[in-house]
């Protein structure tokens, strides 16, 4: 499998660098200088990897700092509802993901998955989906597809699917954060979800 969270994550930099979603990151109040910041170290993150329980991993840049993105989305967030919302649109879209795994479980050979694709991409392409469509705000659609990307690999851990569980991908098959910048990009870019509202001063 192709690594897929690094060629997003550098794809998105130099499209940041060039003025590209500027618009999207003043939605979010965060500054073109901590958004290549933040990639920078989801990058580096990316190569470790921390065990918390046998058979249970977590990725500090495919993981913990997404995590730690939605937290400080939550806490901005206009309206003390709008949390809620997201939460509410990761649980919808961790079990549209899990659904998902049932058919197309991961490990399994890519021919033996939809169109040669591998199942790992096809998570997170749903989840990138669910979220954008559950997502109420350009932060909740990210918070929505990352969250539930995360809870259904423990959702897997729970039913003690075969094998280690990397929660949100793991590494450089960075499920969640390709979930995550999809769900993103489709509510900054097609304009459907709501802009999160200012700040009160």
């Amino acid at each position: 499998m192709m690594p897929v969270g690094p060629i997003l994550l550098t794809l998105v930099a130099v499209l940041v660098q060039y003025g590209f979603f500027a618009r999207t990151l003043d939605e979010l109040r965060f500054s073109r200088r901590g958004a290549l910041l933040l990639i920078a170290g989801m990058l580096l993150g990316s190569l470790v990897e921390l065990p918390l329980v046998p058979g249970l991993t977590v990725n500090l840049g495919g993981t913990l700092l997404p995590l730690g993105l939605v937290v400080y989305f939550f806490r901005t967030a206009g309206s003390p509802t709008e949390p809620l919302w997201g939460l509410a649109g990761a649980a919808l879209t961790a079990g549209c993901v899990y659904l998902i795994g049932r058919w197309f479980p991961p490990g399994q050979p890519t021919e033996l998955n939809l169109f040669f694709l591998d199942a790992q991409y096809l998570y997170g392409l749903v989840a990138g989906l669910a979220g954008y469509l559950t997502g109420r705000s350009l932060r909740n659609a990210f918070a929505a597809a990352c969250l539930g990307a995360m809870l259904a690999d423990l959702i897997q851990f729970v039913l003690r699917v075969p094998g280690v569980v990397h929660v949100g991908g793991g590494g450089f098959q960075e499920t969640a954060v390709a979930a995550g910048l999809l769900a993103l990009t489709l509510a900054g870019w097609l304009g459907e979800a709501r802009p999160a509202p200012p700040v009160n001063q």
